[in-house]
């Protein structure tokens, strides 16, 4: 075996991993983490797996050739319970490496949210609060593509799910007797439903916080923009701000120049970007002015410019903060400043809306009074 020190198994060859998989399928609980690089690219590149199933903590090298396929079957394991903590970046590397995501799932920052008032702490910040220990997070920036790695790395690595497991233990049991761990383990599969959703591309204008500004036939060409950067971002593997900045697409879907010459003429612009993808640039405005105005996007509105919108989300938010003390239920958990908005858009029928997250998760039964005196009240 390739064991490296006696506190952990670093796996490196298939045989390692296949006899570490058979043996992790008999735990209930596995504690997993990834280590992983995404600086100028658009994906995650994954540098080291690790897994603890209360036996034996696994370091998996996936740089080593392995068929992880027996490792990624664990993860679909409905009989195990997976936890992670902050797992928004976990479950984006399973997703395109694994094809699967993680369930059950416990999120051991969202059980921190339910049983501490909503306040989200860190690994390091929650290990030290709950279990005295105080971890060292010296390799917290290191590059896990480059090997050999270091001792200190691996130790490092380790660390992150050997207190995770006792974590999970502590905080599972504070949640059952605050009677909140259905709505905990609800919540973190509520994410992972989520992340299988892939990002829709017809309206990528609706990722730039300034949309509102544009008119629809300005909408139509940075549509042209974001699709074809998204799409160069990918082929490339280059993060979307490394092709073109956000800035940039926007100016130029303001000004729609017909030519080179005039887009070196707007200001602010990148020379370097102009000078790269100017000719692509000045193709998707010319696109775009192809689509006929029955074709353009809506205005994207502000619901600041609703005239009761202030009152409305005010009495919202009042009631159902009412209904978390009833329920003792964390605000923050129970309903964000972003879900607030996404139900008055939602019930006001505003263009874009999508459908409330208090409609697809355990929000709903707990907020149904609430929600449907507050539509009663405030609908357009």
């Amino acid at each position: 075996m390739n064991k490296l020190n006696s506190e952990y198994l670093y796996i490196k060859d298939q045989a390692q991993l296949n006899t570490y998989c058979q043996l992790a399928k008999q735990a209930d609980v596995l504690a997993l983490d990834t280590e992983f690089v995404r600086t100028r690219t658009f994906r995650s590149h994954l540098g080291l797996i690790q897994a603890f199933d209360g036996r034996e903590i696994a370091l998996i090298d996936p740089l080593c050739d392995l068929d992880l396929e027996p490792f990624w079957q664990l993860l679909s394991d409905e009989s195990i319970v997976k936890v992670l903590h902050s797992c928004h970046e976990d479950l984006e590397v399973f997703k395109y490496y694994a094809k699967r995501l993680p369930t059950p799932l416990f999120d051991s920052q969202i059980a921190g949210q339910f049983l501490f008032q909503g306040k989200v702490l860190g690994f390091g910040a929650m290990v030290a609060q709950e279990l005295g220990v105080e971890l060292d997070k010296g390799e917290a920036r290191t590059n896990w593509l480059k090997r050999p790695l270091t001792d200190n790395q691996l130790h490092y690595a380790m660390n992150d799910v050997k207190y995770l497991l006792p974590l999970y233990h502590k905080l599972n049991e504070q949640l059952i007797e605050a009677g909140l761990q259905q709505y905990n383990l609800d919540e973190a599969n509520l994410k992972v439903k989520q992340k299988w959703q892939d990002k829709k591309t017809d309206q990528l204008f609706l990722d730039f916080g300034n949309a509102w500004q544009l008119s629809s036939r300005e909408l139509a060409t940075l549509q042209e923009l974001a699709y074809w950067r998204l799409s160069v971002a990918q082929e490339k593997d280059l993060a979307l701000g490394f092709v073109v900045k956000d800035a940039t697409l926007f100016s130029v879907a303001q000004r729609r120049p017909s030519d080179i010459n005039i887009l070196k003429k707007i200001p602010d612009l990148n020379p370097h970007e102009t000078r790269i993808h100017g000719k692509a640039l000045i193709l998707c405005v010319d696109k775009a002015k192809q689509i006929p105005e029955g074709s353009w996007p809506v205005k994207v509105p502000r619901l600041t410019d609703y005239p009761t919108y202030k009152q409305s989300f005010k009495t919202l938010k009042q009631m159902i903060t009412q209904r978390s003390v009833e329920l003792n239920v964390p605000m923050e958990l129970l309903a964000t400043k972003k879900q607030l908005n996404q139900w008055i858009k939602w019930v006001w029928q505003v263009p874009y809306a999508e459908v409330s997250d208090f409609e697809l998760s355990w929000r709903y039964e707990l907020l149904k009074p609430v929600l449907l005196k507050w539509n009663e009240q405030h609908s357009l």
